[in-house]
């Protein structure tokens, strides 16, 4: 398997989560329609392998798109939604969160049907294909709802030092849901065939039912950067405990974008520790190189103490240790 080593240069970049995004022509029923063609490929390639362990599947269909295209808000709720018709799916261009979300669904199922249905359960609450039900904040949302689902579990709290100490740290911030809509624009609501007239209306009805979210507190366990690195030196113990194919989360505790998105965030990136001949990579979708990329791990986290709000990282594993059928949990 080949990576593609790139330096990190430009912190900023750190981020994928909540920016504006323009909505161009597109066609979501045909985007489907071409990723199945893709995934049923993809399946029948895997199918012909070793039978392999979860992480291993996690590094093999990850690595399938690398160098793929970085598209912020790749994905909707599909060409019938009434707020975001982008499409459901897709495994032509990703954002690292829809990254995620589709090489985490491809790998704990074998099949496009289970596929459709895990992708669904992995990115609403209760599988609700809804805007409303997104699983928007990473934290409150994503984490939290694929935990209680079963798919994911957080290890954060388990990684000790050489003293057999946990050295996390708790993240805590204030998710102003209602906030967060009414900071909302028109570029929320992309429809495919729709008027600025149809567009404003669909808006104001978002942000009308988005005020009447609540507004929660958000608690993240991270592993900071001053345990991860002394003297800029890596802490080689505790990475080590980091498990291949785990989900890494870039943690910025209670970053503070009120006055940009109206609420503040606990994470603002994610991607896959993969482990490859000895080196620990992390594997995202990555805004500055406008692409899927490999980077090492630890030279990223090194380079990201410059931030002056990036202070560590959370560590979920997948919990299935083989694929499921109809992306339900075994009893």
């Amino acid at each position: 398997m080949k990576y593609t080593l790139t330096p990190l240069k430009h912190l900023v970049f750190i981020t994928c989560f909540f920016i504006s995004f323009q909505s161009n022509a597109f066609d979501s029923n045909n985007t489907e329609k071409q990723a199945n063609s893709s995934i049923e490929e993809l399946y029948h390639r895997l199918s012909s392998m070793p039978n392999s362990s979860m992480p291993d599947r996690m590094d093999w269909i990850s690595s399938q798109f690398l160098g793929a295209p970085y598209l912020l808000g790749s994905l909707g709720e599909g060409s019938s939604a009434r707020y975001d018709q982008f499409p459901k799916y897709r495994v032509d261009a990703f954002d690292c969160e829809t990254y995620v979300d589709t090489v985490l669904s491809l790998a704990v199922t074998n099949s496009l049907s289970s596929f459709q249905q895990c992708i669904n359960k992995i990115r609403y609450k209760n599988g609700t294909v809804s805007y409303l039900y997104r699983n928007h904040f990473t934290g409150l949302d994503w984490n939290q709802n694929n935990q209680h689902s079963g798919i994911l579990k957080d290890i954060t709290l388990t990684i000790k030092d050489q003293n057999n100490q946990p050295v996390a740290k708790i993240a805590d911030a204030v998710i102003n849901k209602p906030n967060w809509y009414a900071f909302k624009t028109v570029e929320t609501i992309r429809l495919e065939n729709a008027d600025k007239a149809k567009e404003e209306k669909r808006l104001a009805e978002l942000k009308r039912k988005g005020a009447k979210l609540e507004v929660t507190s958000e608690k993240v366990p991270y592993l900071p950067f001053t345990a991860l690195f002394s003297e800029n030196k890596p802490n080689m113990y505790l990475f080590a405990q980091i498990p291949h194919g785990a989900i890494i989360e870039i943690v910025r505790p209670n970053w503070d974008l009120s006055q940009k998105i109206g609420t503040a965030l606990n994470i603002s990136h994610l991607g896959f520790a993969i482990r490859n001949k000895g080196q620990l990579y992390f594997r995202e979708a990555s805004s500055e190189y406008g692409k899927v990329v490999d980077v090492p791990l630890i030279d990223y986290l090194n380079k990201a103490q410059n931030s002056p709000t990036i202070k560590g990282i959370n560590v979920q594993i997948i919990v299935p240790k083989n694929p499921l059928i109809d992306c339900k949990m075994p009893v």
